[in-house]
């Protein structure tokens, strides 16, 4: 697994019906060693007057992603597994909800991945149908 210091970039794409929309992301961070899995950590600024650290952990079998800042989150991707959470914006909190449909972590000699499919709900009815796809790649 590459660790150190990596350049990220984080693939998403949603469907919703018959729309579809794809957006991408991308910053420098860290990734290192943390327990049984690796951490990921950047910045983002996805507005000029905005600030949001992101925190991405993950293992064979799990992915938690969360936000920390201007917009507030903890998605925890497993398999199998549908987990709810808050997303806390300045407007105020929705009930959101994740459906993990497969999580795949692979790794080459010059790149990590983690493959996350899963259901989006708001509340308890679907959003959209969503894949993210996160890649780091060593800055040398």
């Amino acid at each position: 697994m590459i660790t150190g210091k990596v350049r990220i970039k984080i693939t998403g794409r949603q469907t919703m019906g018959e729309e579809s929309d794809t957006t991408v992301a991308e910053a420098d961070g860290s990734c290192f060693a943390d327990g049984d899995g690796y951490r990921i950590e950047y910045i983002e600024t996805p507005a000029e007057d905005m600030k949001v650290k992101n925190v991405i952990t993950f293992s064979a079998d799990k992915a938690v992603i969360s936000k920390r800042g201007t917009v507030e989150s903890k998605m925890i991707f497993a398999p199998g597994h549908k987990n709810m959470f808050a997303y806390k914006t300045p407007f105020g909190n929705i009930d959101m909800a994740v459906q993990c449909e497969k999580l795949q972590v692979s790794e080459t000699d010059d790149k990590n991945e983690i493959d996350i499919s899963y259901q989006l709900y708001s509340g308890e009815q679907p959003v959209a149908y969503c894949n993210t796809l996160i890649e780091t790649v060593a800055i040398v």
